[in-house]
């Protein structure tokens, strides 16, 4: 399987560093304009099936990436649930362990890394079992874009996730 995995475009919560994980914003001007210029790139790729999440900002760039195209929604695709940190900016907790999965921390309401990977890894199985012999765009959020890039390349004996960092409407491509 060819696996495209595509981070939404720009919101303004992305330029000031907010963790948005279940709030459901929106592509500001800089987001749209970048998941158009998707559209030449995504169509040579022709690929067989799309699976987004439910949030907008993901919606809005598949569709704008892909215009006429039929996309498929998978909550296991959502963002991260930050639970009590979400609103917060980055700067404002300790991203070292929220992003370690050996430490695998536990909070009152936030997602721990270990079952986000969990998720993911679910998610990616149902694909394996389904769509093995497809070529499958993923439209999603940088957690799970981080969580995608690490279980292809490999965990760091660490377990600290945070060295690998997406962009806005970046595409990653795997065989899986």
């Amino acid at each position: 399987m060819k696996l495209y995995v595509l981070r939404h475009g720009e919101t303004k919560e992305n330029q000031t560093g907010m963790m948005q994980g279940e709030m459901d914003t929106v592509l500001d001007k800089k987001g749209k304009e970048q998941a158009l210029s998707l559209q030449p790139v995504l169509k040579e790729m022709d690929i067989d099936i799309i699976f987004c999440s439910p949030k907008k900002r993901t919606t809005e760039t598949a569709i704008l990436a892909c215009p006429n195209a039929k996309i498929h929604f998978d909550d296991r695709l959502k963002s991260r649930d930050h639970g009590e940190f979400q609103g917060m900016s980055r700067h404002e907790i300790n991203l070292h362990d929220y992003w370690n999965i050996k430490k695998n921390m536990q909070y009152e309401r936030a997602e721990s890394v270990g079952d986000l990977m969990n998720r993911v890894v679910d998610f990616l199985k149902f694909l394996k079992e389904n769509y093995d012999d497809k070529k499958v765009l993923i439209v999603t959020h940088s957690g799970i874009v981080r969580i995608l890039y690490y279980y292809f390349h490999g965990i760091p004996e660490d377990g600290d996730l945070l060295e690998y960092e997406s962009t806005n409407a970046s595409l990653e491509v795997y065989e899986y």
